[in-house]
C-alpha cells in the first residue's frame, strides 16, 4: 500500500516533479501496483486452481510490497497512493466474476464482497462530474476489507462451501470501511461544508 501520510500538497497541486526524488510516475512501487491489473485478467482464462491460487498469492505480496517498496525507496506519491487501491479494486472485480459462473458465489455474494468497491467508486466518479476531487487514499478499514476479499477468493478455490465465512466478514468490514471513509471524507471538507454534512 503506498502512503501519504509523508507527503503534504502545501497547498499547492502536486505534479510528477514534485514526487521524491523526481521519480514521477514510473516507480517500482506503481509497477508492482499496475501488475494487479493483468494478474486479475489472467482470473478469466486461468482454471487449475493451484494456478488460481498462485495468482491470488503474487497479487496479494504486489500489494503488501509497493507501498513497502515505496517507502523504502523515498518515492511515495499522490498518484501511488491512488493506484493501489484502484489496482486492487479491479484486480479483486475480476477475480470474482470469474467465479460467477462456476457456482460457487452467488450474486448476493458478490455484490456483498464487492460493497465497499461500489460505494468509493461511487462517490469518486460523482465528485469527478461535480467537479470535485474526491481521492481515496487507503485507510485500515479498506485494507482489512481487501485482506478479507483475498480470503474469500482462496476459500472459493479450496474451500467453497465455507465461502460465507469470509463472505460475511468482508461485509461488516465494508460497512466500517464505508463509515471510516465517510468520516475522513467530512474531515477534509472545509468547515462549513462539514459542518453541513454532519447535520443532514
Amino acid at each position: 500500500m503506498t502512503p501519504v501520510g509523508g507527503q503534504s500538497a502545501q497547498g499547492a497541486r502536486h505534479s510528477p516533479a514534485d514526487d521524491h526524488h523526481g521519480a514521477g510516475f514510473l516507480t517500482v512501487g506503481n509497477f508492482l501496483s499496475l501488475l494487479r491489473i493483468p494478474l486479475g485478467f489472467m482470473f478469466l482464462v486461468v482454471s487449475e486452481p493451484r494456478w488460481v491460487a498462485a495468482i491470488v498469492v503474487v497479487g496479494a505480496a504486489t500489494d503488501l510490497l509497493d507501498g513497502l517498496i515505496a517507502r523504502l525507496t523515498h518515492t511515495e506519491s499522490e498518484i501511488g497512493a491512488l493506484l493501489d487501491p484502484f489496482c486492487d479494486r479491479i484486480f479483486v472485480f475480476l477475480a470474482l466474476v470469474s467465479f460467477l459462473p462456476t457456482g460457487r458465489i452467488d450474486w448476493a455474494e458478490f455484490l456483498i464482497l464487492i460493497l465497499r468497491d461500489i460505494f468509493t467508486g461511487g462517490v469518486f466518479w460523482v465528485g469527478r462530474l461535480a467537479g470535485k476531487e474526491m481521492p481515496f487514499h487507503s485507510r485500515m478499514g479498506g485494507k482489512v476489507t481487501t485482506a478479507l476479499q483475498v480470503a474469500a477468493l482462496l476459500t472459493l478455490i479450496f474451500y467453497p462451501d465455507y465461502v460465507k465465512v469470509p463472505v460475511y466478514l468482508a461485509g461488516v468490514s465494508a460497512v466500517y470501511a464505508i463509515i471510516d471513509y465517510g468520516m475522513a471524507g467530512i474531515r477534509k471538507m472545509p468547515p462549513a461544508s462539514a459542518k453541513a454534512a454532519e447535520s443532514a
